[in-house]
């Protein structure tokens, strides 16, 4: 079996492996066969079938080699990314089942760490889930940072102190979508309904959208989505339709855009 760093173990053929087994038999009784003559003799027939159950184990053996990168690949991924940087800090808030998202570091918050995490500060155990969040912060920020925010637990250290930990609820923003589609004058197939649209539109973004994401319109609908469309509009507004915008809605790391379907207007030409 041959190894590569970047392919590990590629698994030999049956031809190369039959090719050296000829080999040995000419070494060991002293005959003369070529490939040609070889193919047939009861020496082929017989290890024949030996050579087909060997190359089914060099195949299985180089797939778990694969899984095994697989696996270093990822492992080596979590130790570049400790739990104390901010994508650490967010994996295990996530890990916990809360999203989270981390202001990008900038020289005048040194020493700080602002968090936002979506969770509903009306729900009757808000008060059990902000101590586990502030926790999670507790664990997964080095000693000295400081974390801001309006969400604030005291906690209690191992060595007897008492600090505050700290983070933000969502700055959520009520959004109007609008999506506009033109059916092309070439299409041939079925047109979804605008319930089945709209319900699509929505799935789209909850799945690719989240907290503190940018708000990228051109991604959620296209002509994948709908393919009897000649052009795809979507529009956003967050000032209750006074002005729409298709281009990107830049966010900031608190910021969570939050659509429905009752908020969300279909136009079809």
């Amino acid at each position: 079996m041959g190894f590569a760093q970047q392919s590990g173990y590629t698994p030999l053929s049956i031809e190369t492996m039959m090719l050296s087994v000829m080999e040995n038999v000419n070494i060991q009784f002293g005959l003369e066969y070529t490939v040609e003559t070889f193919l047939g003799t009861n020496f082929y027939k017989y290890f024949y079938a030996l050579i087909q159950e060997l190359q089914v184990n060099e195949i299985k053996t180089s797939e778990i080699f694969l899984k095994l990168q697989d696996y270093f690949a990822v492992t080596n991924e979590r130790i570049s990314r400790p739990v104390v940087t901010n994508p650490g800090l967010v994996e295990a808030l996530e890990t916990a089942g809360f999203i989270a998202s981390v202001k990008k570091p900038i020289d005048a918050d040194a020493g700080k760490v602002f968090v936002a995490v979506n969770v509903d500060n009306l729900a009757v155990d808000y008060a059990a889930k902000k101590l586990i969040i502030n926790t999670l912060i507790k664990d997964s920020t080095v000693a000295g940072i400081v974390s801001q925010g309006t969400e604030s637990s005291t906690i209690t250290l191992t060595n007897g102190q008492s600090f505050d930990f700290k983070y933000n609820l969502p700055n959520r923003l009520t959004t109007l979508l609008r999506l506009t589609i033109t059916t092309s004058d070439n299409n041939q197939v079925l047109i979804s309904s605008p319930e089945d649209i709209k319900e699509l539109l929505l799935e789209n973004i909850a799945e690719s959208y989240r907290l503190g994401l940018n708000f990228e319109p051109q991604r959620y609908f296209t002509v994948l989505d709908a393919p009897w469309a000649e052009s795809i509009l979507l529009e956003w507004s967050i000032n209750a339709g006074a002005n729409y915008y298709s281009t990107v809605r830049v966010a900031n790391y608190d910021d969570l855009l939050e659509v429905s379907l009752a908020n969300t207007t279909l136009i079809e030409s």
